[in-house]
């Protein structure tokens, strides 16, 4: 087991009143806020959206693999928000902005942060940039302001599967959500705990010390 070999990375930033942890484990075990990231066409259409990505498993385990039930919960979260174009292609072609927060209901005061920050081209291929995934973070951590209940929000590995953007490491994108955070809880604090979730099979590609090295050199002197 992973907790057995090394301990988890975990900091805690005392100017800004929160932590920041790394776990692997299953996101949507965690029992806190969630973020979930999708695409400015908000498929969820199974063949398009792979069953095993993230968004696959949320439609399966929360929703009970219903996609008329989360295709409702989305139209209803994004009722005040205007597409901006759209797309010939199969499956939804209202586009949006990138950055888009649809802020669906989770148990109790735990929110689902629906965001999107990849694009769907004709074909349903799905292409990010390193600068949409901040963009939409900055999203995400403003819906946790306005919505969320100062709780954990849980992040898991994002710009990997499907939409992988090459220059974006496992590395690089747990640095990347991490950073985000800590800026954006420097401004006001929206959450007490960033809990970056990796599932085990992919917590190979993270040095373990190493982050925890990084965490410790962003606490404020």
């Amino acid at each position: 087991m992973f907790s057995l070999r090394q301990k988890s990375p975990e900091q805690q930033f005392p100017s800004e009143n929160v932590t920041i942890r790394l776990v692997g484990g299953d996101l949507f075990a965690q029992n806190a806020s969630a973020v979930i990231g999708m695409t400015t066409t908000f498929d969820t259409e199974p063949g398009i959206i792979e069953g095993r990505s993230v968004q696959g498993n949320f439609l399966q385990v929360i929703y009970g693999g219903s996609q008329p039930r989360l295709d409702d919960a989305l139209a209803t979260a994004l009722m005040e928000t205007s597409a901006v174009d759209n797309i010939l292609k199969p499956g939804k072609q209202d586009i949006y902005p990138i950055g888009t927060v649809a802020t669906l209901p989770g148990q109790g005061t735990n929110r689902y942060y629906c965001v999107a920050y990849t694009s769907m081209d004709e074909h349903n291929r799905a292409k990010g940039t390193i600068r949409g995934i901040l963009e939409s973070l900055d999203s995400v951590w403003d819906a946790a302001d306005r919505s969320g209940n100062g709780g954990p929000i849980c992040v898991p590995l994002l710009g990997q599967g499907q939409s992988r953007i090459p220059e974006l490491t496992a590395e690089v994108a747990v640095r990347l959500i991490a950073f985000s955070f800590l800026l954006r809880a420097r401004r006001g604090r929206f959450s007490r705990e960033l809990r970056i979730v990796v599932h085990p099979n992919e917590l190979g590609k993270i040095d373990l010390p190493e982050f925890q090295a990084f965490l410790r050199s962003l606490v404020a002197k």
